[in-house]
């Protein structure tokens, strides 16, 4: 009856998340800015699918996504390759879990895990440079070969034929719709409009976006596990030993909730120099006490219960009663500011590419594009 119990709390905490409207679809818009992360490359880029290079086919756009100048493009580009074998195996998963009944909740976060799971081994597989395809048509410009030669070289490009480093300067802050004049084309691509404008180095904006979206996403989830993980554990401590350690622990809470984590990042970047990996390690390590609290608090309520008391009788030790019974029924209120918390951590990040901080040009971001926007209003 407890387990049941612990069940139908969390489902009235998921009820009562999901009459949170705002708060329930800024959980689901994250889910068409992820793919549109992950599958950046299949709409835009300027390397084309299959290339016809006089009598042989070649195919650069796959070849480029082994590069690994910036990990995080990496990251989402093996999350792509990987999608193809995880439909497979949600369609044989799904039938098993329609004959035990899985509820729709789980089906999700198990697809979900799986999806991170095989991104994380198609990574580590194509890290191994004996196994990852080299990189033997970096130094060539595909749309300036075909613009010069049309009979004999021709490309099946994107819907977009931008790359996202790609620099134009005779087209530089050009406004949306932009087309270049034909007497100034070089490219093949250069027929094609600039829905959006171009930057400070004619680089596509849409583009910009697009690509940008996968630091945003990155520090966002990255940062907000880091602190969910940090918050829960030292919540469930807290709330469970009690006494003094909770007491001091709580003091530990406080001092860290004064200080200003946008102010810390600023002072490590200075330090350091500008690093994604900088962020992500800050919000995350200042971000946890508000999660710690909401925890702690619920791990009081539920160490009352009849459940823990037959845990303890039965000889469940104390780590396996916080983690296995404690935490997984108290973690409810937690999930509830985590798209927030993406939220959050994605306008940090802005906030400091807006102020020249943030990622390494030329490294696409939301932010930088705001500190160009700022820059060059008129």
């Amino acid at each position: 009856m407890a387990r049941e119990a612990s069940r139908s709390y969390f489902d009235i905490v998921w009820h009562q998340f999901r009459r949170n409207r705002p708060a329930y679809w800024s959980l689901w818009l994250l889910l068409p800015l992820i793919v549109a992360a992950v599958f950046a490359p299949l709409v835009a880029s300027n390397q084309p699918f299959v290339f016809r290079d006089g009598d042989d086919l070649i195919y650069p756009w796959f070849r480029a996504l082994f590069a690994i100048d910036e990990p995080v493009n990496f990251l989402f580009n093996m999350g792509m390759l990987a999608a193809a074998p995880w439909l497979a195996v949600m369609f044989v998963m799904r039938r098993r879990w329609s004959d035990r009944r899985v509820s729709g909740r789980t089906r999700l976060g198990r697809g979900t895990l799986w999806f991170v799971l095989m991104t994380l081994a198609v990574t580590a597989i194509f890290s191994i440079p004996r196994i990852r395809p080299t990189q033997r048509y970096a130094a060539r410009s595909f749309t300036t070969e075909q613009h010069d030669a049309p009979k004999s070289k021709h490309g099946f490009y994107p819907l977009i034929p931008f790359g996202p480093v790609e620099q134009d300067l005779d087209s530089i802050f050009k406004r949306p719709m932009y087309i270049k004049p034909a007497s100034q084309r070089t490219k093949w691509n250069d027929a094609w409009p600039h829905l959006l404008g171009t930057d400070n180095t004619g680089r596509d904006v849409l583009v910009q976006m697009l690509y940008g979206t996968r630091i945003s996403i990155t520090v966002g989830f990255l940062a907000v596990g880091l602190y969910l993980t940090i918050g829960c554990v030292i919540g469930a401590l807290a709330g469970y030993v009690g006494g003094t350690f909770d007491m001091l622990l709580s003091r530990v809470i406080e001092v860290i909730m004064l200080f200003p984590a946008f102010f810390l990042i600023l002072t490590l970047v200075a330090l350091l120099g500008p690093s994604i990996y900088i962020i992500m390690f800050v919000i995350g390590i200042t971000g946890w006490p508000t999660v710690a609290r909401l925890i702690r608090a619920e791990v009081l309520r539920q160490r009352a219960l009849d459940y823990v008391t037959a845990a303890r009788a039965s000889g469940a030790s104390h780590a396996r009663i916080i983690f296995r019974h404690l935490l997984p029924n108290s973690i409810g209120p937690a999930l509830v500011t985590a798209p927030f918390g993406v939220a959050g951590a994605i306008m940090t990040e802005a906030g400091l590419s807006l102020l020249g901080f943030g990622v390494r040009p030329p490294t696409p971001s939301w932010g930088s594009l705001l500190r160009l926007g700022s820059a060059n209003y008129h």
